[in-house]
């Protein structure tokens, strides 16, 4: 059972009562708010509708965990808080509530919340594009991702920031065509490559040809067509192991790709596409749940529903940011 509300008006009716339910909760509300409160209730059935559905939403920030409270309070300014000691259980739930209200304010606010990388060429979360190079060669760059570029006479380096890029080399020989991520360096050995970085760690497949990889003082590595190799920046570099390129490379095609993958590792792939959302399991033994399908990233309105219809689990989103999973009662079949 899904309640979207994705509208600009039903968003700006829902930030009001979120607002209005964190006053009064919290005591803060004065005689004449509440008035105005009593008036805001009365002008539309769908106030006392988008109240009533904040209240069940604050009933349901009794179970958040703690991982849960600090995803939401780093979206709070917190300058104006004082030292004053607070109930932690009140307070959890005044956090998660207040954050969902700046969200739900407006896209202003959240993109200024947000460390836009550096970078030459740069895509936006859900967004993909191909940048033709100088030396003939081309970049695609997958969702929220930033690349800078140096171009000289004797070499060809680029920095993967953040995100991932597929490459499509030119050969030059003279000029060495290297990218660096995580703090490893790849180097194209005539080929077409794929790297991803994931908060500390990168992954680099390769679909033509080979590259080597080297890490600090670590031995270079050579990754062949159809392998990849994964490494993170405090000296930990994985062994060469085949991968499906089918699976790993149909983000180029729009599509995300699983099977037999847990749950929270399937919404966490979901979620690099869309922004300004935050999923809670209200039950820890969805984490167990396994998902095997393909999913249009252009089209992930369809995700959750079909979410619901595949697994044991009941959805309630608030606002159309907030979403809770929960085990359904009913097994489905």
């Amino acid at each position: 059972m899904t309640h979207p509300m994705g509208t600009p008006e039903p968003n700006r009716v829902a930030s009001t009562a979120s607002a209005w339910l964190v006053r009064i909760e919290t005591g803060t509300v004065t005689a004449d708010e509440r008035r105005r409160f009593a008036e805001w209730l009365a002008v539309d059935p769908a106030h006392r509708a988008a109240y009533r559905e904040a209240e069940d939403f604050w009933r349901s920030l009794d179970g958040l965990s703690q991982e849960d409270i600090r995803k939401l309070d780093r979206y709070l300014p917190h300058a104006s808080n004082s030292g004053r000691a607070r109930p932690t259980h009140s307070w959890q739930r005044f956090t998660a509530m207040a954050a969902c209200v700046l969200l739900f304010a407006g896209a202003g606010l959240w993109f200024a919340l947000v460390d836009w990388p550096r970078g030459d060429y740069r895509t936006a979360v859900g967004e993909q594009r191909t940048v033709a190079l100088a030396d003939g060669s081309t970049v695609q760059l997958n969702t929220d991702t930033a690349l800078s570029v140096s171009m000289t006479d004797d070499t060809r380096r680029l920095t993967l920031h953040r995100g991932e890029a597929f490459f499509t080399v030119a050969p030059d020989r003279a000029r060495p065509f290297e990218v660096t991520a995580g703090e490893g360096t790849i180097r194209a050995l005539g080929t077409a490559f794929n790297v991803r970085t994931d908060g500390d760690r990168t992954t680099v497949a390769v679909s033509e040809h080979s590259v080597r990889v080297r890490l600090a003082h670590e031995p270079s590595i050579d990754v062949e067509a159809g392998e990849q190799l994964r490494y993170q920046p405090s000296g930990w570099l994985g062994s060469v192991e085949r991968t499906d390129l089918t699976r790993t490379l149909a983000w180029q095609q729009h599509r995300l790709m699983f099977e037999n993958r847990p749950l929270p590792e399937v919404l966490e792939e979901v979620a690099r596409y869309r922004s300004g959302r935050f999923v809670f399991l209200r039950d820890q033994s969805l984490n167990k749940l396994l998902v095997t399908g393909s999913f249009d990233t252009e089209r992930l309105d369809r995700f959750l529903p079909a979410l619901e219809e595949s697994l044991p689990i009941r959805i309630v989103t608030f606002a159309d940011r907030v979403i809770l999973l929960y085990r359904s009662r009913i097994t489905q079949s």
